[in-house]
């Protein structure tokens, strides 16, 4: 029968003094002895500098023997201690520690962790190591198939793929957490093989320990060839003040820091590219539909390979410390995850370390949080920002911008299948560059007035005309078909792209075939590349992410 990450549970050890992964069909015989006691679905382990921060936290229930304690944590971040429970009510003391963080902050950096402290760290590890072995070698060699035919081992099935699409330039996507660290070993131990490409998508947000990590890597494997990528043409704080912070239902961060700047280097390939990810099943309920080998959505000539994709947070550590492996630093300071810092998705647990070790760059946060609670009214500014609040947020109510990119238009009377929309600048030559994914654009003057006809490239036949003139910020659309909704809507969407834009490079992940290129201050499609997909119009609602990020629900 296929194993995956539903099978298994974590179990107490009681001799070692460890949690053993078990698969709860296969060894019922340990789970039902007394050796052993259930306590979560997933952990991760506590490391020394997380332990003195709890010691500092929580004083009046841990003292001195916290560093030789086995702690681990689940994904709610409840705390394991030497196989108990604790109910550490960690974000209300986190709350508690607000009005006096510079204080707490000065007295935990001035405490040093002991030598003997990180002997006894080792040997504890040493033996989750050598209890969870057969599952680690089961998750590496397992020749077993899963669904999809593949080996349930990772390295069997790497070298499966790899050796499938030999013509395929193949890379490893580095983020500097520990899914991708450990994607990068998969990769280069299963294909004896150090100078397989690395990129970096640095979203210009990452933790300062992120950055020390990755040159260290660096350092550490001379061999890998290693690319970073970043969005060079836009400052994150100066586009929340144009269009506010990035919420939970609108993130729009990272299709312009880390989508869209990824999509610009590996549309400049011409190999087809065969890219390893860290992306795991259990990481999500929207991730648990993930194929172990698919087509990316995003770019046609590039397949993705999931090695690990069943693994569990507790397999991945698992695995980097039977290897030694160096990893971030940022996960021995308790971040259970090291993406950006200022994500709305990061959990209280996230912000309050953010806040801790990385105050300088927290302040600044915070201080524009404030600034933008007060310009878009709200009263209780401070509770908005410290209660969260400001992650909800929906669309860009009180913000000037959502007032200038609305799209006027009215009906022409005598004309059931015309409008005239009124835009908020004048029309250029980006307004056309905007209405290529239709198909081909025929121009004509009549006097100072343009007519230009959008022709299909398959049926040949006109589907609607724009009626311009120069340096004019009017334009009247006419549709061929006056019942094709359809395509109504995707104008729409270009014409809002078109009173959006801020040149994001969001855009540039939206084609499949990487057609679309933005950069300074230019925004270009590739005809010769474009096949009229249409998918870059559907990408984002309202057919741009700023005007998506901008909308104001009607109601509000």
């Amino acid at each position: 029968m296929e194993k995956n990450y539903k099978n298994y549970n974590m179990f107490w050890d009681k001799k070692y003094n460890v949690p053993r992964i078990l698969d709860k069909e296969k060894d019922k015989m340990f789970i039902q002895s007394n050796d052993y006691k259930y306590i979560a679905t997933d952990l991760r382990p506590v490391f020394l500098e997380e332990k003195l921060l709890l010691l500092n936290m929580f004083p009046d229930v841990f003292d001195e023997k916290i560093f030789s304690s086995s702690i681990w944590a689940n994904k709610l971040n409840r705390y394991i201690v030497d196989g108990v429970a604790k109910n550490l009510k960690v974000n209300h003391r986190a709350k508690e520690l607000r009005e006096s963080m510079n204080s707490f902050r000065n007295k935990l950096f001035s405490l040093e962790i002991k030598k003997e402290h990180f002997l006894e760290e080792k040997k504890l590890f040493d033996r989750f190591i050598d209890v969870n072995k057969e599952h680690l070698n089961n998750l590496l060699m397992s020749e077993e198939k899963d669904k999809e035919g593949f080996p349930l081992g990772a390295y069997p099935f790497i070298r499966e793929v790899y050796e499938k699409y030999p013509n395929r330039l193949s890379l490893v996507s580095f983020s500097g957490g520990k899914d991708s660290t450990v994607t990068s070993h998969l990769v280069t131990k299963a294909l004896n093989n150090p100078s397989i490409l690395h990129i970096f998508g640095d979203t210009t947000l990452e933790l300062p320990k992120t950055y020390e990590y990755v040159e260290q890597f660096k350092k550490n494997n001379p061999m890998t060839p290693f690319f970073d990528e970043k969005n060079e043409e836009n400052n994150f704080f100066e586009m929340c003040e144009e269009i506010g912070p990035p919420s939970r239902v609108k993130s729009w961060c990272c299709s312009i820091f880390k989508t869209g700047p990824m999509g610009t280097t590996l549309g400049n390939f011409d190999e087809f590219m065969l890219t390893f990810l860290g992306i795991r099943r259990p990481e999500s309920s929207s991730r648990s539909k993930y194929s172990r080998l698919s087509q990316s959505p995003k770019i046609l000539k590039q397949l993705v390979a999931l090695p690990m994709v069943d693994w569990l947070d507790i397999d991945v550590w698992l695995y980097m410390l039977t290897e030694n492996l160096d990893f971030n630093y940022s996960y021995r300071q308790g971040f259970t995850r090291v993406g950006c810092w200022v994500c709305p998705h990061n959990s209280d647990w996230s912000t309050f370390l953010s806040s801790l070790y990385n105050s300088k760059e927290f302040e600044k946060w915070y201080k524009f949080l404030i600034d933008f609670a007060k310009k878009i009214g709200k009263e209780d500014y401070e509770d908005y920002i410290l209660d969260g609040k400001w992650k909800a947020r929906q669309g860009g109510a009180g913000i000037e911008k959502s007032k200038d990119i609305l799209v006027e238009s009215k009906e022409c009377i005598n004309e059931s299948n015309s409008k005239t929309y009124h835009l908020n600048k004048p029309i250029n030559n980006e307004f056309y560059e905007l209405f290529k994914p239709f198909g081909e654009l025929r121009g004509t003057y009549k006097g100072k007035t343009k007519e230009t006809y959008l022709i299909s490239k398959k049926t040949n036949e006109i589907l609607f005309k724009l009626l311009t003139k120069d340096d004019s910020d009017n334009v009247k659309i006419t549709i061929m078909e006056s019942k094709d909704r359809y395509i109504i809507n995707k104008i729409e969407k270009q014409l809002n792209k078109f009173n959006s834009c801020m040149y994001c490079q969001a855009c540039n992940s939206a084609c499949p075939v990487c057609a679309i290129t933005v950069s300074n201050s230019t925004y270009h499609i590739d005809e010769e590349k474009c096949i009229n997909c249409l998918k870059c119009i559907d990408k984002f609602d309202s057919g741009c992410i700023i005007s998506s990020a901008l909308k104001i629900k009607k109601g509000s």
